[in-house]
């Protein structure tokens, strides 16, 4: 049976209390770059040529309220594999396995990649993408951005065309309010 073939640790996504105080330590401690935001609660952060290797995601006041200090919530980590024709053939072998897809596929507005995420027995959130914007002198100038979350082209540049599952709930909310549900 088909096996992925992912060739490096991607990304993490931490959900975090305050992105502002967050920004600033993985900034001024870490020594991170930003790359882009989606409004005031996501940033993307980089310590390479990526366009993000670090994503932070502002907490809900309910998650903030549960939140257990020591413990950050996880959103997703990812592995990258080298085309979305991979992401083809590992959407057809979770399907066929009855692992659980949560979205994909799609192509993210903030860093340009193609992205597939699903469930591990654990239910944490693995996504394998390809496609990454790179950043750095040999690359094309990138200056960051703030991008809308109330836009499609933020989640998905291709618009749900490619998902093998239905989109998330507020991703369909976007759709229906665009009145392309």
């Amino acid at each position: 049976m088909y096996r992925p073939k992912p060739n490096k640790l991607g990304h993490l996504v931490l959900k975090v209390r305050d992105i502002h105080a967050s920004v600033a330590f993985y900034r001024d401690v870490v020594g991170l770059e930003v790359s882009d935001w989606i409004d005031q609660h996501m940033v993307f952060m980089r310590a390479g040529q990526d366009h993000h290797d670090l994503a932070l995601l502002q907490m809900t006041p309910e998650e903030i309220a549960g939140h257990e200090p020591g413990r950050p919530p996880l959103e997703h980590f990812s592995y990258h594999v080298d085309d979305v024709a991979e992401l083809e053939k590992i959407a057809a072998m979770l399907q066929e396995r009855g692992v659980l897809i949560d979205r994909g596929i799609g192509k993210h507005g903030p860093g340009a990649n193609s992205f597939l995420v699903f469930r591990d027995p654990d239910g944490n959130n693995v996504e394998f993408y390809s496609d990454m914007i790179q950043i750095g002198p040999d690359f094309p100038p990138h200056e960051p951005r703030v991008w809308n979350g109330l836009e499609m082209e933020t989640f998905d540049r291709w618009g749900l065309e490619h998902f093998v599952v239905p989109p998330p709930p507020r991703i369909q909310k976007l759709r229906d309010r665009d009145g392309e549900g």
